[in-house]
């Protein structure tokens, strides 16, 4: 077992991602980065989605000169995100045996992290409204470090328990969940509740694919899977 385990959170602890008005976030994120500056051909490289259009404009502001204003401009984007989320969270359901999952690895005296490119309030909500799990920390966007596939958020978290990459493992549902861990040199496990979503994470490399955070934890012997 792991001295530090780190999950991803939508499609792998809940299902946020068919709760939240992404398509109506973005009439909101496009033009406020529109009002400070980001230029025409980032919307033309990224025509949909909020979490890349974000992470595709980190990468390209954080390289000007005016660092403050930069860090203001992220910040409130993704407080424009996250209102999105919020508005969502209450209604996205536990993956299957996501919550026993992580109470079982609790009890192995493991700590668990969530390492997520969604926003720490729009966590915290939820686990404060889904009882049975607790969670030792959670490295969101909020941190403005580098999204998934940047390594950045899985080094933070290893840094938050003093746990060296050979300690830890990563949980995720995507492509840019397995390049980060790939890029951190820590072991990854899939979850893919469909099997577009198997053959996805498949074609990228993985090769520990699970259907749920239940068959992870059965994979893993975890006391609740036994129980």
């Amino acid at each position: 077992m792991y001295k530090l385990w780190m999950f991803d959170f939508d499609n792998t602890i809940a299902r946020l991602e068919p709760e939240v008005d992404w398509a109506g976030g973005r009439l909101i994120l496009e033009p406020y980065l529109r009002s400070i500056g980001a230029p025409d051909q980032l919307f033309a490289r990224i025509p949909r989605g909020n979490l890349p259009l974000y992470g595709a404009y980190r990468t390209l502001m954080l390289a000007q000169i005016n660092q403050p204003r930069v860090t203001e401009g992220l910040r409130r984007a993704s407080e424009i995100i996250e209102k999105i989320e919020l508005a969502g969270v209450d209604r996205a359901q536990p993956l299957e045996g996501a919550i026993e999952a992580l109470a079982a690895l609790k009890e192995t005296g493991a700590a668990v992290a969530i390492v997520t490119s969604n926003s720490s309030r729009t966590v915290k909500r939820w686990f404060d409204r889904n009882a049975g799990a607790s969670i030792d920390a959670i490295v969101g966007r909020d941190t403005m470090l580098g999204l998934k596939p940047a390594p950045d958020m899985l080094i933070r978290a290893l840094e938050l328990f003093s746990a060296d990459r050979s300690q830890a493992a990563f949980v995720g549902d995507s492509e840019a969940d397995l390049l980060a861990a790939q890029s951190c040199g820590v072991r990854f496990y899939g979850i893919a509740a469909t099997e577009v979503a198997r053959d996805r994470l498949l074609a990228a490399g993985a090769t520990e694919i699970f259907g749920s955070p239940a068959a992870l934890a059965i994979h893993l012997n975890l006391p609740a899977a036994r129980a």
